[in-house]
């Protein structure tokens, strides 16, 4: 009789029946080679000393579990000076007391890796295979992690265990876009570590810090330290939002008369709008919480308190601790404003409601008709204020003049990523409202200008420019961030010439984080850190 096809060949057992019941199918199985090697001697034998049968589970067919019953035998070993006397004939399906045959435990080792242990489970179930999580995480674990100790362009970043708290170290491989390693901490020791064991790395590209640029000055002295471009342009923009944060009250009220200065078309505007009681009394209380956090960490700096005692007293990030520091003021929050579905038809809707027409129905009729999708009660909540007596008061409050869309929650980071953006990308609005801010405030006109000419630099690689721009920042009338941001490149000055000289950069490692995210979260973050780099590095 031939093998089975279902089988493969270097099985090295021969088909005798199949039997089908409700749960399974169970294919059983004989030996096709007339004598064995005994594996302590490696002398053949055919003296048969007895049988067993062995059940090995196997790939399910259709979604059916597959079985496969097994006739083993045991030999003789006629080898004098052998220790065994008899053994049992090797399986190639499965190792000495696998349950399992290769192909079904590989199976398991990607499902595992893919997307976890209980997650596994489940999805195995569906497939036909009963599996546990545990067995899937055992899977894990036993699969060694092969790491490449040749690579000459290193790329480094830092990952979040949790967001401003615990950090740790991705390591990647530039030339060859593979990941490399994870490390458990944000250090200069580990990534130091990781280097001496390392020794031809001849390039190293990281961001801007400071422990990554000690840890890659005392593992590889030889190496050549790249500074992200990325980091640089994310740096400028940090330090833009801690100088606006210093005129936040002053951007509300240039966005305020820019809004209220503009003339044709009646459009909504909702920055006046009152909240509901509730929702007004809870804005209130988060406002006043956080005002005793900036008074208790001005009062503690007075003191003479650290930035980092500050942050553990006051249970703040220490960034939060630095921006109400520079602030000057306390930081208002702005305020969200929302669009609804009924604002593109509110001129229509408002016509409609001066020439008598005062029904909700109707009036959503022919919204409908002009291709509206709300509801019914959204026009009647819409109109509902304009039937009160103070109607006409009121609803024009509700409108500001202006052919234009109403700038959008105009806070300190919000404007600074309009001083980074192309001035030729700017909204006519954004544009207006930047004009009038240069004029209230010439430090951040000031200060746009250096920064437009710094992304300029990075982005036409102009090194030699470098120097010159580090030497404007030093006037006095620079903002004090901004020379703060210089000296930083002045003490990192090598590396961010050799950023604007050669092509390496960390963009790779920004897709090798989200991936590490999206596992990390897979996980519940209920798991250590050995798992997580095993499922991090077996899958990359």
């Amino acid at each position: 009789m031939e093998i089975y096809p279902f089988l493969p060949a270097s099985l090295g057992f021969r088909f005798i029946y199949a039997h089908l019941d409700r749960k399974s199918v169970i294919l059983e199985l004989t030996p096709i080679a007339a004598e064995a090697a005994c594996p302590a001697c490696g002398q053949l034998s055919n003296r048969i000393h007895s049988r067993y049968y062995r059940i090995l589970r196997d790939l399910p067919c259709m979604g059916i579990p597959v079985k496969l019953k097994l006739q083993v035998r045991r030999f003789f070993c006629d080898m004098p000076t052998c220790p065994k006397r008899t053994f049992a004939e090797r399986i190639a399906a499965a190792t000495a007391y696998a349950r399992k045959t290769h192909r079904l435990t590989e199976t398991l080792r990607r499902i595992g890796f893919a997307i976890g242990g209980e997650a596994g489970s489940r999805l195995s179930v569906h497939l036909g295979i009963t599996t546990s999580g545990d067995t899937l995480l055992r899977l894990i674990h036993s699969t060694p992690v092969v790491t490449p100790t040749t690579v000459y362009v290193l790329g480094v970043d830092d990952w979040a265990w949790r967001k401003g708290q615990r950090y740790g170290t991705l390591l990647c491989d530039l030339e060859q876009h593979r990941l490399l390693d994870l490390l458990p901490e944000r250090s200069a020791e580990t990534l130091a570590t990781w280097l001496i064991d390392h020794p031809c790395v001849n390039i190293i590209s990281r961001d801007r810090g400071g422990y990554y640029a000690q840890g890659a000055k005392l593992g590889a002295p030889q190496a050549l330290q790249v500074a992200d471009r990325f980091h640089l342009l994310c740096n400028l923009r940090e330090t833009l939002v801690r100088i606006l944060d210093r005129h936040s009250r002053l951007i509300r009220e240039v966005a305020h008369s820019v809004n209220t200065s503009q003339t044709p078309l009646l459009q909504p505007d909702y920055s006046n709008e009152s909240p509901s009681h509730t929702n007004n009394n809870a804005k209130e209380a988060s406002r006043f919480r956080r005002f005793e956090q900036y008074s208790q960490v001005i009062g503690l700096r007075k003191l003479g308190t650290s930035v980092r005692q500050i942050a553990l007293q006051a249970g703040l990030n220490r960034g939060t601790v630095q921006r109400y520091l520079h602030a000057g003021q306390f930081p208002e929050r702005a305020a969200r404003q929302y669009r609804r579905q009924i604002d593109s038809f509110i001129n229509y809707l408002r016509r409609r409601w001066e020439e008598g027409c005062h029904n909700a129905v109707q009036l959503t009729q022919e919204l409908t008709k002009l291709g509206f999708v709300g509801s019914y009660y959204m026009v009647r909540r819409c109109v509902a204020d304009w039937r009160t007596e103070n109607s006409v008061s009121r609803s024009e409050s509700q409108f500001i003049i202006g052919n234009y869309k109403p700038l959008q929650r105009l806070s300190p980071s919000r404007v600074a990523w309009l001083l980074v953006k192309k001035p030729e990308v700017l909204s006519a609005e954004e544009e207006n409202f930047l004009e009038v801010l240069y004029q209230q405030c010439p430090k951040v006109k000031q200060a746009y200008e250096l920064a437009q000419k710094f992304i300029q630099i990075v982005h036409k690689r102009e090194y030699s420019l470098l120097n010159n721009w580090i030497l404007q920042t030093h006037q006095p009338d620079v903002p004090h961030e901004l020379r703060v941001f210089a000296g930083g490149l002045q003490r990192d000055f090598e590396a961010v010439k050799a950023a604007l000289s050669f092509e390496w950069n960390n963009g790779q490692l920004e897709g090798q984080i989200s991936r590490l995210k999206l596992i990390k979260r897979q996980m519940y973050g209920r798991a250590g850190f050995e798992l997580l780099r095993r499922r991090v590095l077996n899958t990359g």
